[in-house]
């Protein structure tokens, strides 16, 4: 292991000491069993989806991965609120590190980095649940149109959180990916704006149409362990 790994590694294991520090302090007060007990299946579903090939992750392309991870991040955030919402991203970032580990090729290979993977995942389920809390005052809003509406634009905000990391650490690489002055490398640039302008509507329409049908149910049995 060369010092470039190990001071990843280390980078890593003092974020997610911070990460725990943070969510015992936060939920101190409002941890209680069914909390718990949901947060675990909403993890489990997360880990369970993004460690199984062609599952949580579908590589459309060699190089490019869309992803379904969204989906249980947004319903466990409309539940659970931000801070959780934040918790669920957190894990959705460790899972796209493993898959980059195992699947490191063309752009799915940056996310093998921590400062890559994580921060747009956190900050995504952080503004989610954020979001979510922010509508349950309006019986329009958090209907199951409104919700749908929430969950495609949180989406499309979270494929652009993603490469704007990416540009922000990689401008050259990721510069290199969207435009070129060789005619040959101009028609790949375009082929892989089409795929992720394409990967992101269908991942944001699947979040539109998934997301309120899960939730319902799910609100349900919340509401009615709560009794």
């Amino acid at each position: 292991m060369d010092w470039n790994s190990l001071l990843t590694w280390i980078l890593i294991a003092l974020f997610l000491i911070g990460i725990l520090a943070f969510y015992q302090a936060s939920f101190k007060a409002e941890r209680k069993t069914k909390n718990i007990a949901f947060d675990a299946i909403i993890i489990a579903i997360i880990l369970v989806m993004g460690l199984i090939p062609q599952v949580g992750y579908l590589f459309i392309l060699p190089w490019l991965a869309l992803t379904l991870l969204h989906i249980p991040v947004l319903v466990g955030a409309s539940i659970g609120g931000a801070k959780r919402g934040a918790l669920y991203g957190l894990v959705f970032g460790l899972t796209s590190m493993a898959q980059a580990a195992m699947n490191g090729t063309g752009l799915n290979a940056f996310f093998v980095y921590p400062w890559i993977a994580l921060p747009p995942r956190i900050v995504f389920g952080f503004l989610a649940g954020l979001f979510f809390s922010l509508t349950k005052r309006s019986p329009k809003l958090s209907g199951g149109l409104g919700k749908g509406v929430l969950s495609f634009f949180l989406t499309i905000l979270h494929t652009g959180l993603v490469f704007l990391t990416l540009y922000l650490f990689y401008p050259g690489e990721i510069g290199g990916y969207f435009a070129s002055s060789d005619p040959v490398a101009e028609g790949v640039a375009i082929t892989f704006l089409v795929s992720v302008l394409l990967g992101a509507l269908g991942e944001a329409t699947l979040a539109a149409v998934m997301v309120p049908l899960i939730d319902r149910p799910l609100r349900k049995m919340e509401s009615a362990r709560q009794k």
